[in-house]
């Protein structure tokens, strides 16, 4: 196998939400979950976290990697795009170098309660779906190496999508698929939020915050067209979109070299002492849920008191 991770391919979908019309825009600011969701908006997410991840890295140089943009499509267009890069890896496979390939997966829009299930424009498409999908191209491509998959879903109910797939890579499909990077705006009983100032979804927006150095107080951010301006290094990460929105939003993250799945910062290796085996679904759901009520407890009053005005009209609901 060659020293660098090559052939990924990017599939990077960006939704409408169902309930979104030009009726539901306010005048002035506002701030509104994924339901009602601006293609503009969902759009510019997907754009900044594909020029995110295309950046080359020290041990990836990204000769290799195809992209597929798909805005608002249909459930065909995406089973479609899939079975493009069921073919795009197959040929690839061919290689000397072949080290099993990858999947990074990016989706803004809204995600259904219960499922994190991505709403497309004539259906909804569930995290098992997805995955039966993927453990047939792994199945076709991934020997003698596992198939990789990363993702990024700023959407609402999102880290039921997440934890979908841990429990299926460790505990039902080992051998074909191993999750990177895995990351959701929030929780799966929660919302996921955007808002008109920022023409972005609050996780994106937190996520793209860089401090020129460590504990710096200013930093800088994405703006509505994707450059970058001014913010402060306080917003930044998983804990500066629960902060944005007083611990209503709380964003997942799964790093595989850790092992670790986070919430707000805070986390738990999904694995025993031997590394050998996984927490269940509902062992992770459950951990997760006992993780974040126990910061929200602790520093609620503090997330209170930075973001004192309602999120919406929608939170009297």
């Amino acid at each position: 196998m060659g020293k660098h991770r090559y052939w990924e391919a990017f599939l990077s979908v960006s939704a409408s939400g169902p309930e979104f019309s030009p009726s539901l825009e306010q005048n002035g600011i506002y701030r509104r979950p994924r339901t009602t969701a601006d293609l503009n908006y969902t759009t510019a997410d997907v754009d900044f976290l594909y020029d995110h991840f295309v950046e080359p890295e020290d041990d990836r140089p990204r000769q290799k990697d195809i992209h597929i943009r798909l805005p608002n499509p249909s459930r065909s267009d995406f089973f479609d795009a899939l079975e493009e890069i069921q073919s795009w890896l197959l040929s690839c496979s061919k290689s000397s170098e072949w080290d099993g390939g990858g999947i990074h997966f990016n989706f803004a829009g809204h995600g259904t309660e219960n499922s994190g299930a991505i709403v497309l424009e004539d259906g909804e498409v569930t995290p098992d779906e997805y995955l039966e999908t993927v453990c047939k191209i792994a199945t076709d491509v991934s020997s003698p190496n596992r198939l990789r998959l990363c993702a990024v879903l700023d959407s609402c109910h999102s880290g039921a999508w997440v934890t979908s797939i841990l429990d299926s890579c460790f505990n039902k499909n080992d051998n074909l698929i191993i999750p990177l990077n895995v990351y959701a705006a929030c929780m799966e009983d929660e919302l996921a939020w955007e808002d008109s100032s920022l023409g972005h979804g609050l996780f994106t927006y937190c996520f793209s915050v860089r401090p020129p150095v460590l504990g710096a107080i200013g930093a800088e951010a994405i703006q509505p067209d994707n450059s970058f301006g001014s913010s402060i290094s306080i917003i930044g990460g998983e804990r500066g979109c629960s902060l944005l929105t007083a611990g209503k939003q709380n964003p997942v993250a799964y790093w595989n070299g850790a092992g670790e799945i986070e919430v707000c910062q805070n986390g738990f290796s999904i694995f025993d002492n031997s590394f050998e085996n996984c927490l269940s679904l509902d062992e992770m759901r459950e951990k997760l849920h006992k993780t974040r009520d126990e910061i929200l407890r602790l520093v609620k009053p503090a997330f209170e008191f930075y973001n004192s005005m309602p999120l919406t009209q929608y939170d009297n609901e």
